[in-house]
């Protein structure tokens, strides 16, 4: 028998996101209207042999209410059980995306060499794109290396929204 992941829609001032729990952990945290979301979630789907019922529960409940207290500046670390699912390389991107600490900014170059491959910068651009538990695991505090706003699964208008936002609920500074 097929496993069952539990999602859940969330709209916020933000965007509208799609939440999914399985086995009592958050493994899915996206934009409802993403462009690639059919491939990220037919990842989830088969590493998980599972498929989508909406349904709510307890990691769900505790996820919307996390995600409201970041948007209202309440909230800077989120405490929610993760569930991944990837490549051990994508695994270790989203690692090392954990590691940039709200409110801060870090590099697909810089990633990589955290990771202790310099040269994978596509893949790592590549990884942070098929992230599929954005905000928690931070992909939109990944810019350009020359300091450019770059690929955002919710676009660069929403990207440079989600950096205002950090930095000017806790840092009082704007980058973008």
């Amino acid at each position: 028998m097929r496993n069952k992941i539990n999602i859940q829609y969330h709209k916020t001032k933000y965007d509208e996101l799609m939440l999914g729990s399985f086995d009592k952990k958050l493994c899915l945290l996206d934009f409802r209207y993403r462009k690639n979301k059919n491939t990220v979630n037919n990842r989830i789907k088969k590493g998980l042999d599972a498929y989508f019922v909406e349904k709510d529960d307890n990691i769900l409940q505790k996820t919307r209410t996390q995600l409201d207290e970041y948007f209202n500046c309440k909230r800077k670390y989120f405490d929610i059980p993760l569930l991944t699912v990837g490549t051990i390389f994508q695994k270790s991107v989203w690692k090392e995306l954990i590691k940039v600490h709200y409110g801060e900014t870090s590099s697909y170059k810089r990633i990589a060499e955290k990771i202790g491959n310099k040269k994978a910068v596509r893949a790592v651009a590549g990884a942070n794109a098929a992230n599929s538990i954005g905000l928690i695991i931070p992909c939109h505090r990944i810019i350009g290396n020359n300091g450019a706003l770059v690929g955002y699964a919710g676009g660069l208008p929403l990207k440079k929204r989600l950096l205002r936002l950090e930095n000017n609920c806790f840092n009082n500074k704007t980058l973008f």
